[in-house]
């Protein structure tokens, strides 16, 4: 009978052992579901839109949840930010078109974008581009101002200057 009982009490801490794992893992699960979960929610890639036409790639990024504006028409050759980084949903997306119908483009506000990126949107619209580097405080390689300023007409083949930051006042 005393055997009976330590084996009924045997399988009892057993069928109690599974059963506290089996709450273990589902918590575990659930924790990191819902840490997942929060870190996914507001936040997406950019998808990858480079070749696929203004309007296309507009309607793609509106349904991943950013705010698009366009610049150019036709291929897109561009974006700010850049395709594949992760960024919050409701973030603006600067959208360049290579305009195949027009070589009249809206110079965008560049402050504060890598001279070398604006460089290769304004090369890919037949723009002449002059950077001239200034010590400014801040992080260095970006633009600071454009020439003519943001919001003006411009055509192919003409002439843009960029005013870059080249380092700290002051520094070495």
């Amino acid at each position: 009978m005393r055997t009976i009982e330590k084996e009924e009490f045997k399988i009892k801490i057993i069928k109690y052992f599974f059963i506290f794992l089996a709450g273990f893992a589902f918590g575990v699960l659930a924790f990191l579901g819902i840490i997942y979960f929060q870190s996914k929610a507001n936040t997406a890639y950019i998808p990858d839109v480079l070749g696929f036409t203004v309007d296309e790639a507009k309607k793609i990024l509106n349904d991943e949840g950013f705010n698009v504006i366009t610049f150019g028409s036709g291929r897109v050759i561009s974006t700010i930010p850049n395709v594949g980084i992760v960024v919050k949903k409701g973030r603006i997306i600067r959208v360049f078109g290579e305009s195949i119908e027009t070589n009249e483009y809206t110079l965008p506000d560049f402050f504060g974008t890598s001279y070398e990126t604006v460089y290769n949107i304004l090369t890919s619209w037949g723009l002449n581009v002059e950077v001239v580097k200034i010590k400014y405080p801040g992080p260095d390689g970006r633009v600071l101002a454009t020439y003519p300023i943001a919001g003006e007409k411009i055509s192919t083949g003409e002439t843009i200057k960029l005013l870059v930051d080249n380092g700290e006042i002051g520094g070495s």
